[in-house]
């Protein structure tokens, strides 16, 4: 990959990760979706913030939240990111998940940030909050100077912002959701699910 690119998608991978949690899915289209392996008439989907949690890698890799979260709780959570998209090609039943380990894996974290509470202290962010802002009259090169230029003057420039996900435990409530989910499709006769990002 040339070296501009290279700047450039560093650049904007994370301003496209922002702009998906700031206008949501329905201005940026993109969200996970969960379905069971039989038809059911449960209520709920998969919760918002954790799609914006788990989408983050797209954006920022390693020093997404869910990669640090990891490495401070010592799981894997990568089952989250086994996920069918529309642009795939080939057979989805390899994104099909039994529920039985896919619910052990949402307990797991439920259990690891109840024996560590503060772990979401931790976690490293960008602490500027405004720097995204920019004239609404900026073209896209004087966009994308300035973006330079402040990832150069910001050392954590390329982490997330703190939206307060983890630290409101608004994580905690979007597990139990997701968890009650399953639990749902399981009663109904459901034995695996699948989840699907677009």
């Amino acid at each position: 990959m040339p070296p501009y690119l290279h700047i450039h998608m560093r650049l904007l991978l994370p301003l496209f990760s922002l702009c998906l949690y700031v206008y949501g899915a329905q201005a940026a289209g993109m969200n996970y979706f969960i379905e069971a392996n039989v038809a059911s008439d449960c209520k709920g989907h998969f919760p918002d913030g954790l799609s914006y949690f788990f989408e983050q890698i797209g954006g920022y890799g390693e020093k997404s939240m869910v990669v640090q979260v990891e490495k401070l709780l010592d799981i894997d959570l990568s089952d989250f990111q086994n996920y069918d998209h529309p642009e795939f090609t080939g057979s989805d039943s390899m994104y099909w998940q039994d529920i039985d380990p896919f619910e052990t894996i949402i307990d797991s974290f439920l259990h690891k940030i109840a024996a560590s509470p503060d772990y979401h202290q931790k976690v490293i962010y960008n602490p500027d909050t405004t720097h995204w802002t920019t004239s609404s009259a900026a073209t896209p090169a004087e966009l994308l100077q300035s973006l330079k230029e402040k990832q150069q003057k910001n050392l954590l420039y390329d982490y997330p912002m703190d939206r307060g996900f983890l630290s409101s435990g608004e994580i905690i409530i979007a597990l139990q959701s997701l968890k009650a989910l399953l639990g749902c499709y399981r009663a109904q006769g459901a034995t695996a699910i699948k989840l699907t990002y677009m």
